[in-house]
């Protein structure tokens, strides 16, 4: 399963979602450094910048799991129509599948 990369992407280019992930991490990092070094002072402004960026990350999660609920649903649908319309043929491909899996499990 990738999570980091674009599904059409096969590179090691991260996602929007990956690099808002990181860039809250990393703001969040900057958060206990400035706490540390000048306290309240610079404390809301920081906080503030890193609240934004955790929310529009949420907001990305959630658009993302809509997304794949919504391409989730669409290959359950097509696997179902093609199965109704050739379940003689989806046995047979079951049946090479789990004697793939088998040999490549015996095999270890």
């Amino acid at each position: 399963m990738r999570t980091a990369t674009n599904p059409g992407n096969t590179g090691s280019t991260p996602s929007p979602i990956a690099r808002d992930i990181q860039n809250v991490v990393s703001d969040a990092q900057d958060l206990l450094k400035t706490v540390q070094s000048e306290g309240e002072s610079k404390l809301a402004d920081v906080k503030s910048i890193v609240q934004a960026k955790l929310d529009n990350a949420k907001q990305m999660l959630g658009q993302l799991q809509t997304t794949v609920q919504d391409r989730t649903k669409v290959a359950v649908d097509t696997t179902d129509a093609y199965v109704r319309a050739n379940p003689w043929r989806a046995v047979g491909i079951s049946a090479a599948a789990g004697a793939l899996i088998g040999f490549l499990i015996a095999r270890r």
